[in-house]
C-alpha cells in the first residue's frame, strides 16, 4: 500500500516569513494540486502558541505531515546547544499540536576541528532526549542525509558519506527512522551505500533533483541530474512503503510547483510496487 505524498514548499518560504502566505492556504493549494498533505517549515509556527496552532489545524484543507526542523545538535558550546535541544523539543510540541505525523531534525553543522567520536556522542544525547519527548508524543523523529541550509555556516555534518555511515551507525538503537533525500545522497557519489545502509529503517523520502554538485544546486524535479527511476527502485526493493515528499526548492514560482508535483504524482504512480 502506497503512503502519502506531501510537498516542503522551499520556494515559498520567503513567502511564509513575509506572511504573504498561510499554513491554511498552502494546505488548501496543496490539495488543489493533488497532494494528501503538506508538509511545513518549524519557523512557520515557532513563535504561536500550541492553542493558535491548534486552531490553525482545524483550517486545513489536508493535514500536516512532516514539519521540518533544523537543530544544530554539533555544536560545540555546551549552553547554545542546550538552547538548541530545548527549541528543538518545543519544535515536537508544536509539530503535535499541529498535527504532524513526522519531526524532521537534523544532525547540525560540520564545525572545524571537532573529533568525530564527540560530535557523534553530541549527536546522539540530543536524540536520545528528542526519542523519549516523541514517545510520549507518539510522533515519529526522522534524521535526514541532509546538506546544508541558507541560514548555516557550514554543511550538514552527516553530508559527507564516511560521517553519514559513522553517524548512523552510533545511532541506530534510537527509536528514529530516516528521511532519505534523493537529491543529497546523489551528491555524495555512493547514494546505493547510503541506502543499503538504512534500508529498514527509511519512513518517507524527498523527491529532490540537483542541476549541478558542484556548487550544489537544485532545480524542479526531474530536470536534473539525479536518476529518480533507478532510485525510487531501488528504494521500494528494500521494502519501503512510507510517504514521499517532494521538497521543491526550484524557485520557480507557483508554475514550478505545479510542475513539480505533477512530475512527482506521475514518478510515485509509476513506481509503486
Amino acid at each position: 500500500m502506497q503512503g502519502k505524498i506531501s510537498c516542503l514548499p522551499v520556494s515559498l518560504y520567503k513567502d511564509f516569513f513575509a506572511g504573504e502566505i498561510t499554513i491554511a492556504q498552502w494546505s488548501a493549494r496543496a490539495k488543489a494540486l493533488g497532494l494528501d498533505c503538506v508538509d511545513i517549515n518549524a519557523l512557520f509556527i515557532r513563535e504561536m502558541t500550541l492553542e493558535q496552532i491548534a486552531g490553525i489545524r482545524k483550517e486545513l484543507a489536508v493535514p500536516v505531515l512532516m514539519v521540518s526542523a533544523y537543530s544544530d545538535f554539533t555544536h560545540p558550546d555546551d549552553a547554545q546547544r542546550e538552547t538548541i535541544l530545548q527549541t528543538a523539543l518545543a519544535d515536537m510540541e508544536r509539530a503535535k499540536a499541529i498535527g504532524a505525523k513526522y519531526i524532521r531534525l537534523t544532525a547540525g553543522q560540520a564545525y572545524p576541528d571537532q573529533s568525530e567520536e564527540a560530535v557523534c556522542q553530541r549527536v546522539y544525547d540530543c536524540f536520545a532526549v528528542c526519542a523519549r519527548k516523541a514517545a510520549q508524543l507518539e510522533l515519529t523523529i526522522l534524521l535526514e542525509n541532509h546538506s546544508k541550509p541558507g541560514a548555516w555556516q557550514y554543511p550538514d555534518y552527516n553530508f559527507h558519506l564516511e560521517r553519514f555511515l559513522l553517524l548512523w551507525q552510533k545511532l541506530q538503537d534510537l527509536p528514529i527512522s530516516i528521511n532519505f533525500d534523493t537529491a543529497n545522497a546523489w551528491a555524495l557519489a555512493d547514494w546505493q551505500r547510503i541506502l543499503q545502509a538504512v534500508a529498514g529503517r527509511i519512513a518517507t523520502v524527498h523527491i529532490n533533483d540537483l542541476a549541478s554538485i558542484q556548487p550544489l544546486t537544485f532545480c524542479m524535479a526531474g530536470a536534473g541530474t539525479v536518476p529518480m527511476d533507478t532510485m525510487l527502485d531501488a528504494i521500494y526493493a528494500t521494502g519501503f512503503r512510507g510517504d514521499i515528499c517532494l521538497e521543491e526548492a526550484a524557485f520557480l514560482g507557483w508554475e514550478g510547483i505545479e510542475k513539480a508535483v505533477a512530475y512527482t504524482l506521475a514518478l510515485v504512480k509509476k513506481h509503486t510496487p
